[in-house]
């Protein structure tokens, strides 16, 4: 029996909520899920956006927290990978050449604006 039935959240500790919303909604191209502050904390912020079955969620106006000088990847499925390479790149996202590190499979990755790394990645 699998404890674990899947992932429903990725956290991101963020110190610029609005900047990376920013990133995330109009860069990316992310839609939001919701915002609030945090009860008792109306300087820190949750922003969920929707991506799929995982949601992204912005935990904003934070210090760095443990474990961030090895950052997680957010990784982004996506069905058309020089489509969304062309079109996220004339949104001023700084992505890497596509490579395909294993057959069928490509990927492009970047920075959002604090150095958290993410990718797109397509598999056929």
């Amino acid at each position: 029996m699998n404890v674990i039935q899947g992932l429903t959240k990725a956290l991101v500790y963020v110190t610029d909520i609005d900047k990376q919303i920013d990133f995330y909604q109009n860069k990316l191209g992310l839609t939001i899920k919701c915002r609030q502050s945090i009860e008792g904390r109306i300087d820190k912020q949750w922003v969920e956006f929707i991506t799929g079955e995982c949601t992204l969620v912005l935990h904003g106006n934070m210090q760095k927290q443990i474990g961030t000088d090895k950052p997680t990847l957010l990784a982004f499925h996506v069905d058309d990978i020089d489509a969304a390479y062309k079109e996220l790149t004339e949104r001023g996202v700084k992505l890497s050449a596509i490579r395909s590190p294993s057959p069928g499979l490509k990927i492009a990755e970047g920075i959002d604006p604090e150095g958290n790394p993410f990718s797109i990645d397509c598999q056929k």
